[in-house]
């Protein structure tokens, strides 16, 4: 791999990829690196329905985020705070975990200790076969973000993600930033 990826970094979807709808201006938080079989979470495509559409004991409107293509029936989270919130919950980075007991989440979500500005959820999630994401990063169908805060942006409307991703990288990309979804229909 020509750069180091760790959990916590993005993947930002190539501007090329546009027949796959999965990906196409995806921006993906790295979880896992283990046995060179990455997992993440899609974290700028949001779902029409909500967390309590899907969990309807829970009482409050929580977005709900598509997180890729593998096990779409399954319910993931991230959230972001100074320690576990949630027992099981996987240390992706300083102050950044996956997973864990859900119910101990949906509670945390009553609460208010998990919230908007410091969790998403999700269904589905992104993974590659050993060695597949390594080819795709060496095609250019993925560019790295570093995230030297090993945070979530969570005050960043999901849907400004892809193209602020876009701007940062600066020169040709600038232009995609700020192409329509599909460039065909310009």
């Amino acid at each position: 791999m020509k750069h180091k990826l760790y959990p916590g970094d993005f993947l930002i979807a190539d501007p090329s990829i546009m027949g796959d709808l999965n990906f196409h201006r995806a921006v993906i938080l790295v979880c896992t690196i283990e046995d060179k079989a990455p997992m993440g979470l899609i974290i700028n495509k949001i779902f029409d329905v909500n967390l309590k559409d899907l969990v309807p004991e829970i009482n409050c409107d929580f977005p709900l985020f598509y997180g890729g293509p593998v096990e779409e029936d399954q319910l993931f989270f991230v959230y972001q705070s100074t320690a576990a919130i949630v027992d099981n919950s996987r240390k992706i980075a300083p102050q950044l975990y996956l997973g864990g007991d859900s119910n101990q989440a949906f509670k945390a979500l009553e609460d208010r200790r998990l919230h908007s500005q410091n969790c998403r959820f999700f269904l589905g999630y992104s993974g590659w076969a050993k060695g597949q994401l390594e080819q795709e990063i060496n095609s250019n169908s993925w560019l790295i973000q570093k995230n030297s805060k090993k945070e979530l942006p969570f005050t960043i409307k999901a849907g400004d993600l892809w193209r602020n991703a876009m701007i940062q990288k600066g020169g040709e990309y600038t232009l995609w930033a700020n192409s329509p979804d599909n460039p065909t229909y310009n």
